[in-house]
C-alpha cells in the first residue's frame, strides 16, 4: 500500500496524473487499507 501511494505521488510530480485524480485514488487506497487492517485484526482474534 505504501509503495502504491509513493508511485501515485511521483506520478503527480512528473505530470502523469492530475492532482484531483491522485486525491481520489489516495482516498480510496486509504479506505482499502483501513478495511484490510480491520480484517487482519478480526482474523487474529
Amino acid at each position: 500500500v505504501n509503495e502504491l501511494e509513493t508511485h501515485l505521488i511521483l506520478s503527480k510530480r512528473v505530470g502523469l496524473c492530475s492532482e484531483k485524480d491522485i486525491e481520489v485514488i489516495l482516498n480510496l487506497l486509504r479506505e482499502e487499507s483501513r478495511m484490510i487492517i480491520s480484517l487482519i485484526k478480526r482474523l487474529e482474534n
